[in-house]
C-alpha cells in the first residue's frame, strides 16, 4: 500500500491533489493553517466555519504574496470593486464543502498518518539540534491561538481529502481525440508574405501648446503631484538601545548552563529501509542485503520501494520503532525485520555522523547578543517612559530625545503612501505616514508603537500640497509621448490604406514597390516561431494565425512600434506521425488539467449541496472593512 502510494505521488494526479490541498495556502500563505475560531463567519459548511478574521487574514496574505511577486499592492476597496474577495470566498467554500463531506461520510486517516505529516513540518523542529520540539510545536500554535488538538484535526482533514481525491483520480484519462486537437493546433504552420512601416520612417511636426495642454490633462491622474510632508521623527528601538547595555561574564555562563543541550549538533546517520508486508518477505530483504545486493536492487525485484534517510538526526524520523533500531545499528550494519508502525522493516546502515557538544567558546557570541538584545527591550521601554516625562516636564524634543538616547532625524518630504520625491519608497513602516498625515503642521504625536519593540514619535514641520505640474515643466516628456502617439496614429492609418489596396485585389508586392516597401516571405512559421534572430516578429505571428488562407492581415508588429501589413498565403496542417506522437504525450497533462479545472469544481460543488454550504458576502466586505453595497432606491 505505501509503496503504491509513493508511485501514485509521481503522477499528474498527485499534482492535482497537492492543488487541492494547498489552495488554501497559496492564497492565505503559511499560517493558514493556523485557523483562529470566532463567533462571526463568513462560510458555513456543515459543521466548519471561516470567520470574518480568518478572512481577512487570507486577503492580506494573498495581498503580500502579489507584492512580493508583482511589486503591486491593492487597497481591500479596490479588490472588492474587482470583485476578487467573492473569487476568494467561492473558492474556499468549495474547499471547506470538500473537507466536510469528506468527514462526514466517514474517511478518517490513521494516527499514524497524521503523526507522520505532523514530525515532517520543520517549524517546529529545534534549529539547533534539528530535532521536533513539543514546546516549540506548542508554542508556535498558541500564538495563532490553537491548540494542539485543533492543528491536527486541520492535518486530519487534509489527509482524508487527499485520499478521496486519490480515489476519484485513480485510473482517468483523456480520450486521444483531445490530445490530437492540441497537436494539431500547435503544429500547424502558415505560409505568407508581409511588409514592415518603420516610425523612423514618419515625419510628425513638434506640438503646440495647446496639444500638449490637452495631452497634460489626459495624463492629469499620473502626473499630479500628491500631497508631501517633512517630520521630525524621534525614534527608540532594541538596536540603538544594545548600545547602553553591559552584559556580565556571570550573564552569559548561567545562559549558556542552561542552553547547553540545546546548543550542539545532534549525531546523524544516513540509511535505507524497505517495508515488507510480512515476515517472510522481511527475511528476504535481510539476508539479500547482507549478501551485499544494493537496496535499491532488492526493493524493484521485490516490489517495494526504497525510502533514504540521508544525514538526518533521530527526530526525523517518524517512526520512533524504526528511529530506535536505525540509531542503535553501527555503520554499515542492516537490521533484522523491525516491527514499524506501517509493517516490518529491514534497515540498511550506510554511514554515522557523531553529534558534537557545546562549547561556551563557540556560542560565547551569539548568547551575548542574545542577553543584549533582551536587555536591550527592556531599556526601550525605559527611555520611552523617560522620554514622555521630559516632554510633559517642558523639554524640547530634540533635548528629550538626546537625553534619553532617541535617534532624532528629519525625514525628506514624503506622501501618504511613504513615496519620496523621485518616486522610490521611503521604506518606513505604514503607520509613520499615517500618524503623519493625522497631524497637523506644527503639531507632534504621540508616542507610536511601530512593532518590533520599536517606538518613535513624530513633529510635522512643512505640509506640501497636492499640485498639477505645468506644460512647462513636463514640456520634454509631454513632447515625446505625442511625438510617439502622433507616430503610431499615422503608421495605423497606412498600414489600414495598404491593407485596403491588398484586399481590394492588388498583390502585396505591386503594392509594397509603389509604397517604397521590401516584401518578405516565409513558407513555413510555427506558431512559436517568435524566437531567434531570424524569427517573424511576434505581431506578424498573430496575424498569420489569426486569419485564413488569402485573407490579410494589419497592426502593431513589435515593441519598436513597427506596423505590419501581410497576407496568409497557406495554411498546413502537421504529419500524422508527429502529431500522433505528440498528441500521446500531452495526454497525461491535458487528463491533469481537465479534472483540475472541470472535475474538481464539479466535486467540491456536490460537496457543498450536500453539507448545506453557505457564503455571506456582505460579512465578507465587512471583514475587509468595506461597507456594504448601497440598495438602490425604493428596495428595488
Amino acid at each position: 500500500m505505501l509503496t503504491t502510494t509513493r508511485r501514485f505521488a509521481k503522477s499528474w494526479a498527485a499534482a492535482v491533489i497537492i492543488g487541492l490541498l494547498i489552495v488554501g495556502l497559496v492564497v492565505v500563505g503559511v499560517t493558514d493553517v493556523f485557523r483562529l475560531q470566532f463567533g462571526t463567519y463568513v462560510i458555513k459548511a456543515g459543521e466548519r466555519e471561516v470567520s470574518q478574521q480568518q478572512f481577512a487574514r487570507i486577503i492580506d496574505n494573498l495581498n503580500e504574496r502579489n507584492a512580493q511577486m508583482s511589486g503591486q499592492r491593492f487597497t481591500n476597496t479596490e479588490l472588492v470593486e474587482s470583485g476578487q474577495h467573492l473569487q476568494i470566498l467561492e473558492g474556499l467554500a468549495g474547499e471547506e464543502s470538500l473537507f466536510a463531506w469528506v468527514w462526514k461520510v466517514g474517511i478518517r486517516p490513521a494516527a499514524d498518518l497524521v503523526a507522520e505529516q505532523l514530525r515532517s513540518q520543520t517549524g517546529f523542529f529545534d534549529q539547533v539540534t534539528g530535532e521536533f520540539d513539543e514546546e516549540i510545536y506548542a508554542a508556535r500554535l498558541a500564538e495563532a491561538g490553537m491548540t494542539p488538538a485543533d492543528y491536527e484535526r486541520t492535518m486530519r482533514d487534509q489527509i482524508a481529502a487527499e485520499h478521496y481525491v486519490a480515489g476519484v483520480a485513480a485510473g482517468l484519462r483523456l480520450p486521444r481525440i483531445y490530445g490530437a486537437l492540441e497537436a494539431a493546433y500547435a503544429q500547424e504552420t502558415r505560409a505568407g508574405r508581409w511588409v514592415m512601416l518603420d516610425p523612423a520612417a514618419v515625419d510628425v511636426p513638434a506640438p503646440t501648446d495647446a496639444q500638449l495642454t490637452e495631452l497634460l490633462n489626459q495624463f492629469a491622474d499620473q502626473v499630479r503631484e500628491p500631497e508631501r510632508r517633512v517630520v521630525t521623527l524621534v525614534r527608540f528601538t532594541p538596536a540603538q538601545a544594545a548600545e547602553q547595555v553591559t552584559v556580565s561574564d556571570e550573564d552569559i555562563q548561567r545562559r549558556f548552563e542552561f542552553a547547553r543541550d540545546s546548543l550542539g549538533t545532534p549525531e546523524t546517520r544516513s540509511f535505507v529501509t524497505l517495508t515488507a508486508p510480512n515476515a517472510q518477505v522481511a527475511g528476504q530483504i535481510a539476508q539479500r542485503l547482507r549478501a551485499g545486493e544494493a537496496p535499491a536492487a532488492v526493493g524493484e525485484a521485490l516490489n517495494i520501494e526504497p525510502v533514504t534517510y540521508d544525514s538526518q538526526p533521530r527526530s526525523a524520523v517518524a517512526d520512533q520503532r524504526v528511529a530506535a533500531a536505525a540509531f542503535g545499528l553501527s555503520e554499515g550494519a542492516v537490521s533484522g525485520p523491525v516491527q514499524g508502525e506501517l509493517g516490518l522493516v529491514v534497515i540498511k546502515m550506510n554511514d554515522v555522523t557523531a553529534g558534537r557538544q557545546a562549547s561556551l567558546e563557540d556560542h560565547r557570541a551569539e548568547i551575548e547578543q542574545a542577553l543584549r538584545l533582551e536587555q536591550a527591550r527592556v531599556r526601550v521601554t525605559e527611555n520611552v517612559e523617560r522620554y514622555v516625562q521630559l516632554r510633559e516636564g517642558g523639554a524640547s524634543m530634540a533635548d528629550a530625545a538626546e537625553q534619553t538616547g532617541g535617534d532624532i532625524v528629519t525625514l525628506p518630504p514624503f506622501s501618504a503612501e511613504g513615496q519620496l520625491p523621485n518616486g522610490q519608497p521611503m521604506g518606513a513602516p505604514e503607520v509613520l505616514y499615517q500618524t503623519a498625515f493625522d497631524t497637523a503642521q506644527g503639531q507632534e504625536s504621540d508616542i507610536v508603537d511601530a512593532g518590533g519593540d520599536e517606538y518613535f514619535a513624530i513633529r510635522v514641520d512643512q505640509i506640501t500640497p497636492a499640485r498639477m505640474p505645468t506644460v512647462d515643466e513636463l514640456r520634454g516628456e509631454l513632447t515625446a509621448a505625442w511625438r510617439q502617439r502622433e507616430t503610431q496614429r499615422l503608421l495605423q492609418e497606412r498600414a489600414n490604406a495598404i491593407a485596403g489596396r491588398i484586399r481590394g485585389g492588388e498583390d502585396i508586392a505591386a503594392v509594397a514597390q509603389a509604397e517604397g516597401l521590401t516584401v518578405v516571405s516565409r513558407d513555413s512559421v510555427g506558431r512559436n516561431a517568435g524566437e531567434g534572430e531570424d524569427a517573424p516578429p511576434l505581431g506578424v505571428i498573430e496575424g498569420l494565425f489569426g486569419q485564413g488562407r488569402g485573407q490579410v492581415f494589419s497592426g502593431p508588429a513589435d515593441q519598436e512600434g513597427r506596423f505590419a501589413v501581410g497576407v496568409v498565403d497557406q495554411v498546413r496542417a502537421p504529419t500524422a506521425a508527429v502529431a500522433g506522437r505528440i498528441a500521446e504525450q500531452r495526454r497525461p497533462a491535458l487528463t491533469g488539467a481537465v479534472f483540475q479545472q472541470e472535475l474538481l469544481p464539479g466535486i467540491q460543488t456536490a460537496a457543498g449541496e450536500a453539507v448545506g454550504v453557505e457564503t455571506f458576502p456582505d460579512r465578507a466586505r465587512a471583514a475587509l472593512g468595506v461597507p456594504p453595497e448601497e440598495e438602490p432606491e425604493g428596495g428595488e
